[in-house]
């Protein structure tokens, strides 16, 4: 498997967590079962609903995100991260 390079390092991940709190974005990675997946998601606090949190530390090199498509949350491993990339400023209206 071909992971993104940069996965690992803190200043990538900080970037990417930037960049999902203001834009639409695709990542691609490994699923715990090995398969590759495609997601369209966002941390835009306008797009995401209002959570209270769990009370539970954060983990190390864990990416929770929201699904645009399946509306839900999802996490993610960045060391299973494939691909990222920015797809849009502004997320598309709810349906």
């Amino acid at each position: 498997m071909n992971y993104h390079r940069e996965r690992n390092e803190a200043a990538w991940q900080g970037k990417v967590v930037d960049y999902l709190n203001r834009y639409e974005c695709n990542v691609q990675f490994e699923k715990a079962d090995g398969t590759v997946r495609d997601m369209k998601c966002t941390l835009q606090e306008s797009i995401v609903p209002e959570t209270k949190g769990t009370g539970k530390a954060k983990a190390a090199g864990v990416l929770t995100v929201f699904d645009t498509e399946k509306k839900g949350w999802r996490t993610i491993k960045f060391d299973k991260v494939i691909d990222f990339s920015i797809q849009n400023e502004y997320v598309r209206a709810a349906d």
